[in-house]
């Protein structure tokens, strides 16, 4: 993959912001300027992935893959005998988000039913930045591993049938290009190309190789994301989902760019 023309001085860009452009690079576009809110389910998800180790080797009883999906945000009947596992984490959970909503602990019920028994090899580091000075990409790799694949992700969402969802395959794509200048994950010059991706509300882990169609679509997204940092208005891909986009009140797909701020306040018809 030839490295795209840089500024002088290079701006990283999350690896996020480019998973985020390759669905609509209208929405990054609209939301440059403005904070982006951590999910309650990511911080929960993030705090059970620091317990994995554990929960492997919990003595509770592991729920099947279906109870475990199924039994996420649902409902529940209060429960007379704590899971100490349970209490554990939503304690940090409310320490690090004490604004989380108490609704979200059956959300953290679920993800430990779902991980509870769960085969997971300890990881030699967790949270660790990775940057690519040569395409200007920084992420931060939720785990690193002593075995290949040495990468590892976690996802706050429910994996899919089969394989892994096409935003986490040019996730996995981005982190490997982030992570090319690490030395210690390039073991005599020969670079990764798989990642473990770990879908804690389904307890289950995959390993995904992108494939060369994968990066392509890095690729296009890393030069969207550059040209939107450069001021320049993108274009809605056909695909994108405006019916669940938050900002589709501020979005004139059709004109085939975003409203400036005139338009919101003066065209109104």
């Amino acid at each position: 993959m030839s490295a795209p023309t840089r500024p002088s001085e290079p701006q990283f860009i999350p690896v996020s912001t480019l998973v985020r452009t390759s669905v609509c690079p209208v929405r990054v576009y609209l939301e440059r300027h403005e904070g982006i809110t951590e999910p309650p389910e990511y911080t929960i998800a993030k705090q059970v992935g620091y317990h994995l180790g554990a929960l492997a080797v919990s003595d509770g009883s592991a729920a099947t893959e279906s109870e475990a999906v199924s039994s996420v945000g649902s409902p529940q009947v209060p429960d007379c005998n704590p899971d100490p596992h349970v209490e554990r984490i939503w304690g940090e959970i409310r320490l690090v988000r004490p604004d989380i909503d108490d609704s979200m602990k059956e959300y953290l019920k679920g993800c430990i039913a779902a991980c509870r028994g769960l085969a997971w090899e300890a990881p030699v580091a967790a949270d660790v930045s990775c940057t690519n000075r040569k395409y200007g990409i920084s992420g931060r790799i939720d785990w690193i591993f002593s075995k290949k694949p040495a990468i590892g992700i976690l996802r706050a969402g429910r994996a899919p049938t089969y394989g892994v969802w096409k935003q986490d395959r040019i996730r996995a794509a981005a982190y490997l290009l982030a992570a090319e200048e690490m030395e210690q994950l390039n073991d005599g010059g020969h670079s990764l190309s798989e990642v473990r991706i770990a879908y804690i509300p389904s307890g289950i882990v995959r390993t995904v190789a992108p494939t060369a169609s994968d990066r392509r679509s890095l690729l296009a997204a890393l030069r969207k994301a550059e040209a939107i940092y450069r001021g320049e208005t993108p274009q809605a891909p056909p695909d994108a989902p405006c019916d669940r986009c938050p900002k589709r009140e501020s979005c004139t797909r059709g004109a085939g760019e975003p409203q400036t701020l005139f338009d919101r306040f003066f065209r109104r018809g």
